[in-house]
């Protein structure tokens, strides 16, 4: 039996556990001491999902590697699937739109990302022979699994993460590359690509290098794309041809699509598990404490075992539907990928934006990927190779995997927080900024590595070219596909776009994402001076309802830094805590609200009606009419509080909506007359409570007293 090691995480990580991944437990233990709610303790999550193997428990208390998030929510727990990705082809038909929709809200709920092939759908306006109608086209199919996603709270975790993707070949498909930026709530589940073939890119490429007259159709579509991914952030191109080309199944159909990061290209109703190595984690170093180097045999042990930990999560994993789960264990596809480049780099003192780190890459990708491919053989051998697996595929003999992929590079944007390094092969964004979470937790977003006086470059200072050059050595050794971001500052132009996207497929990408800083409204991670800068903006007197602090579509922004007030409620023993985050002048702007002990049900109810009361804030709903149409809702629990001044409510939300009330609206001294809760019996208008008695505010005669 091996001696296990005790798990070690940051600051930063243990607030990410506390929220997300620690499961809640009966308050028959100590509460928490970071948090004071009853959970399990990190090594108790490790323990739960390494099914008591110590050798996977150290891989990873080690913080050596760390599955996707799915997976450290859900295994050990007996509900929700530990699988990261999904993708779905849609059929042109009523009843394959709303499958898709029904299969599609169970893989959210349950935790997992969906992507979303709408190729096969008639353009908006098409007859429709059966009904004498039209066709709704894809983008109303696309709004619907918006709605679908904004919906449901996945597994009462994080947000709903999506994909669509789109032939470049589609009519509609110039009306899909404006879809966000024409939407009133910009789809903001979705990223959305548009599949170029090798023909487009190759007609688009020429023009772009040689300038001859007429300018092809290709181009001027990928010149619209470009457009709009500098000013709005999408779409990104998913080049369908060079996917199709390290397909390891073509004779099961196309990849025709990927999940919602683009790393994992996937057949129709394919799911996939993921997980990083801790690159950070993989040096080895000199007798006086400086690095030597990447130490190759580590890695290579710890892919050996990364693949074998993944097997065995495949095997234990729930999935929401029988075709999904049939698909799965046909093919067995992993996702091994890794996270802490640019930390590693650094402490190599080694330059993102050169030749040498593209060497180390070379070699580091290529270690992770043969000693891989090599223990899925080894797997192969002992437990049966994938049931997909038919001898040959393409030139001779293949070897008999356990697994026909292996290899994919992530984000891994939480669990590299817990790891405590840098996001998948990403360069570091800031060294001093912030990383904001869905319910408006900030963290501070800081290398957690030594790299000693050594200051690498940021993403924004690292020219675009180093960025793609980064991600095509790491997609040469690479089974499906590598996210990563190019990221522009924000004087970038269109012809960058441009650029980047003609450069990614030429490199021999799968797909390629291009932001420009601040070409969103919010946007995950945030540097000190643009913190600074927006500041500037919001709490300038002539700017408070101009400039920056009103979006595009007339929504009032919330700073990116903003003061809240915390306040724990008690209704007939239902615990919960609401926060109210506040613009500078003091008025409300968001609402969140968690209930404890509760349900993923109730608690995904109530993060609905946080999210529609923020949007209404923040689109100049008054706090009075919000209160005046909420207070008074009737459900249980109901009954007394804690508090003096609402002694009693009729319900959770009748709580907190006559709290945002007492606190916020000016009354004239008639807080006395807000809602008590209860409603007349001989009327059913308002009980109030006046001089100490529940009263009719009607005036009918009623009265307790």
């Amino acid at each position: 039996m091996l001696d296990r090691i005790e798990p070690q995480f940051g600051e930063n990580a243990q607030k990410v556990l506390c929220k997300r991944y620690l499961r809640r437990l009966d308050s028959n233990r100590d509460p928490c001491p970071h948090c004071g709610v009853y959970h399990e303790t990190p090594a108790e999550m490790i323990d739960r999902v390494t099914f008591g193997n110590d050798h996977y428990y150290n891989l990873l208390a080690s913080l050596d590697f760390l599955p996707g998030s799915p997976t450290l929510f859900n295994v050990g727990t007996g509900t929700g699937t530990s699988s990261s990705c999904f993708k779905f082809d849609v059929a042109d038909s009523m009843e394959s739109i709303m499958d898709v929709a029904r299969k599609a809200a169970f893989v959210l709920k349950w935790g997992g990302g969906t992507g979303y092939v709408l190729s096969a759908l008639r353009p908006e306006g098409a007859p429709i022979a059966t009904t004498h109608g039209k066709a709704c086209g894809p983008i109303a199919v696309l709004r619907l699994y918006h709605a679908i996603a904004q919906m449901v709270t996945q597994g009462g975790k994080r947000a709903g993460a999506q994909m669509a993707v789109l032939h470049c070949e589609h009519p509609d498909v110039e009306k899909f590359i404006r879809c966000k930026a024409d939407s009133q709530d910009a789809l903001t589940t979705f990223n959305i690509s548009v599949a170029c073939t090798n023909d487009f890119m190759e007609a688009a490429a020429r023009y772009y290098h040689n300038r001859e007259a007429p300018v092809p159709r290709e181009y001027d579509l990928l010149a619209q794309m470009a457009d709009n991914a500098w000013k709005y952030g999408d779409p990104g191109c998913f080049f369908i041809d060079a996917a199709e080309a390290s397909n390891p199944t073509p004779w099961l159909g196309q990849l025709t699509g990927t999940n919602p990061c683009g790393e994992v290209p996937l057949l129709d109703n394919e799911p996939c598990n993921l997980g990083s190595i801790n690159l950070s984690h993989m040096l080895e170093y000199y007798t006086d404490g400086t690095v030597r180097g990447f130490d190759v045999t580590k890695l290579e042990d710890t892919a050996r075992l990364a693949v074998r930990y993944l097997d065995k999560v495949l095997d234990l994993n729930l999935f929401p539907d029988p075709v999904i789960t049939e698909a799965a264990l046909c093919t067995r596809k992993l996702g091994l990928g890794v996270m802490g480049w640019a930390d590693a780099l650094a402490m190599l003192q080694m330059s993102y934006a050169s030749e040498d780190a593209l060497v180390v890459a070379d070699v580091v990708m290529q270690t992770i990927q043969k000693a891989a491919h090599d223990e899925s053989v080894k797997l192969g051998a002992e437990k049966g190779c994938y049931p997909a697996y038919i001898g040959t595929s393409g030139e001779g003999l293949r070897a008999e995997r356990r697994n026909a992929a292996l290899t994919c590079i992530a984000p891994s944007g939480s669990i590299s927080v817990l790891a405590g390094c840098s996001s998948g092969i990403e360069p570091h964004f800031t060294l001093d900024g912030y990383r904001a979470l869905g319910d408006g937790t900030r963290l501070e977003e800081k290398p957690q590595v030594d790299f000693g006086e050594y200051r690498p470059l940021t993403a924004l200072e690292i020219p675009w070219e180093w960025h793609i050059r980064h991600q095509a050595m790491f997609q040469k050794h690479t089974d499906l596909a590598v996210s990563k971001t190019v990221n522009l500052p924000e004087d970038a132009t269109e012809a960058d776009v441009l650029g980047a996207y003609i450069m990614a497929w030429e490199s021999g990408c799968k797909g390629v994402t291009v932001y420009r800083n601040m070409s969103r409204d919010r946007q995950v991670i945030v540097g000190a001076d643009e913190l600074d800068h927006l500041h500037g903006h919001v709490l300038s007197p002539a700017s408070v309802m101009a400039s920056s602090e009103i979006s595009r579509n007339g929504r009032r922004k919330m700073p990116i830094d903003a003061t809240s007030i915390r306040h724990k409620f008690s209704v007939s023993g239902m615990e919960g805590y609401l926060h109210v985050g506040l613009y500078p002048d003091g008025s409300p702007g968001e609402v969140f609200i968690t209930g404890t002990k509760q349900g993923s049900t109730i608690n995904g109810l109530m993060d609905a009606v946080a999210v529609l009361t923020s949007i209404a804030l923040q689109y100049g709903v008054p706090v009075e009419s919000l209160v005046n149409k909420m207070r008074g809702t009737r459900f249980e629990p109901s009954g007394f509080t804690e508090n003096q001044d609402i002694p009693n409510a009729s319900s959770v939300l009748d709580y907190i909506y006559r709290f945002l009330g007492r606190r916020f609206i000016e009354t004239d001294g008639k807080l006395e007359q807000l809602n008590s809760g209860m409603l007349c019996p001989d009327c059913g208008a308002e009980a109030v409570l006046q001089e100490g008695c529940l009263t009719c505010s009607r005036g009918c005669g009623w009265s307790r007293c």
